[in-house]
């Protein structure tokens, strides 16, 4: 999809309105291709950003109560004004679901990926010593990294 500012350019180019020196050949193609990527790139900061908030609230939750969360809907709205969507993945819909996992899921302190059901929104699991919240999704992002390991920057 493009944006009113990216279509507005290209209209300019194609009326000859706008010249790309030599340095700047580019086809629109290429040009919307570029424009995809960004959006997509856009997208998924937004998800890792969204993923860090899940992160913070359940560290705020476990030094302030003592204790790991059952599930994600007890950091609402003390620690949470509610869960964010995982937005723009995939194969799947944007989604604020929160699929809970046994900590058998965890393997050598990592998300085992064949034990996920690949559904999009969040996945959360926890055992005695490590609590992981997760994006539900086994598809790789524009790193090239699956995005159950992906980590929200907090």
């Amino acid at each position: 999809m493009m944006r009113g500012a990216t279509i507005a350019a290209l209209a300019a180019m194609l009326c000859g309105c706008l010249t790309m020196d030599s340095a700047d050949q580019r086809r629109p193609s290429d040009i919307s291709e570029e424009v995809g990527r960004s959006e997509r790139g856009a997208i998924e900061t937004s998800n890792l950003a969204r993923l860090a908030a899940l992160e913070h609230g359940v560290n705020e939750f476990v030094q302030a109560e003592g204790r790991i969360p059952k599930t994600l809907d007890e950091l609402i709205p003390k620690y949470l004004a509610e869960i964010p969507e995982a937005a723009g993945l995939r194969g799947h819909r944007d989604s604020a679901r929160v699929k809970s996992y046994p900590a058998t899921v965890i393997v050598d302190g990592q998300i085992n990926g064949a034990a996920i059901q690949d559904s999009g929104g969040w996945g959360y699991a926890h055992n005695d010593m490590q609590v992981i919240v997760f994006v539900n999704c086994t598809h790789k992002n524009l790193a090239g990294q699956l995005w159950y390991q992906a980590r929200g920057a907090f």
